[in-house]
């Protein structure tokens, strides 16, 4: 009888941690992201001669959207696919990706399942975003079979960027920004110690909802690939820990064609000045002090375009790297 009760508790206590990821992923990935009209990204019609064709695929059943970037008058060096972050889509990114088109790269920039351009009713779960890229990568190969292709991803992106090289082994060069090494590394980062129980079953509700691609560890993928990997993270990373992730593939890692560039004070953005990383955080701090109307009024009064200031000594790095 004792069994009996111990195991009706045990299947109990299982059963409750299952049904409470369920209802903290539906939370988080169970709604569709849009933006908020407040925000201001860079548009491309600012970049004279910058040239954005629309394009579309189709994953899960889904059609995928975005552009394919480029100033045509450039001598084309290649193809460069960017994997957005979470709570964003491409256009999050158009200084970078303007930025690449002006060195000669033609840049796709798309949005994931359930992110605005893009069809769906959510955004899928946390393995979405190398689901999505696969996708994206497997179009670009079929229409662009003779041209080299590289990868740069941020944060959710990253995940992706540093995980694609398992289904494409092919790729040219990776870069990942600000990128985590699994799921479980990132919810560690972001729960405390005694809710880590609860962690394998976001996962498992994870791949439920997307697959094997909820299952990819950056550190395994890299191990078996000779291409050529950037890994950028400032070491101040509040969302997604450098110590967890970045810190511990420098660990584990020692290979010739796997690079890190770690820096400090630029937390989630890398890429970003450091007058850029301030002003956002001294912003949003002061945006915090306020609600309601005078709160709308000081977020649509902010110089959005200084909030994504790039870093010109970093972004030179990273196009060096992309042109070994």
């Amino acid at each position: 009888m004792i069994y009996i009760i111990v195991g009706s508790v045990i299947l109990g206590v299982l059963v409750l941690l299952f049904i409470l990821a369920g209802v903290i992923h539906h939370n988080i990935f169970g709604k569709r992201w849009m933006p908020n009209g407040i925000t201001k990204y860079y548009e491309k019609e600012e970049y004279v001669g910058l040239e954005a064709k629309e394009v579309s695929f189709i994953h899960k059943n889904n059609q995928l959207r975005g552009f394919w970037y480029s100033y045509p008058l450039k001598e084309q060096k290649g193809i460069i696919v960017f994997a957005h972050g979470m709570w964003g889509s491409h256009k999050a990114y158009l200084q970078e990706i303007e930025y690449f088109a002006n060195c000669g790269y033609q840049v796709l920039g798309f949005d994931y399942t359930g992110t605005e351009l893009s069809d769906g009713k959510n955004i899928v779960g946390l393995g979405n975003s190398l689901a999505c890229l696969d996708s994206a990568i497997s179009y670009v190969k079929q229409n662009y079979p003779n041209e080299n292709i590289s990868v740069i991803g941020h944060s959710w992106g990253a995940y992706a960027a540093a995980n694609i090289l398992k289904y494409h082994p092919d790729i040219n060069h990776v870069i990942a920004m600000s990128g985590f090494v699994s799921l479980s590394r990132i919810l560690k980062g972001l729960f405390p110690k005694y809710a880590y129980i609860i962690i394998p079953f976001i996962i498992g509700i994870d791949y439920m909802h997307c697959g094997k691609y909820s299952l990819a560890n950056s550190k395994k993928t890299l191990k078996k690939t000779t291409q050529k990997v950037l890994i950028l993270h400032s070491e101040d990373d509040t969302m997604v820990s450098y110590q967890i992730n970045t810190k511990y593939l420098k660990k584990k890692l020692n290979m010739k064609n796997l690079q890190f560039l770690i820096v400090s004070g630029k937390n989630h953005n890398p890429d970003y000045t450091i007058d850029a990383i301030m002003y956002s955080k001294e912003s949003f701090a002061k945006a915090k002090t306020l609600s309601g109307d005078e709160k709308i009024s000081y977020l649509q009064s902010l110089d959005y375009h200084r909030m994504g200031a790039l870093d010109s000594d970093i972004m030179s790095m990273m196009v060096r790297f992309l042109e070994k």
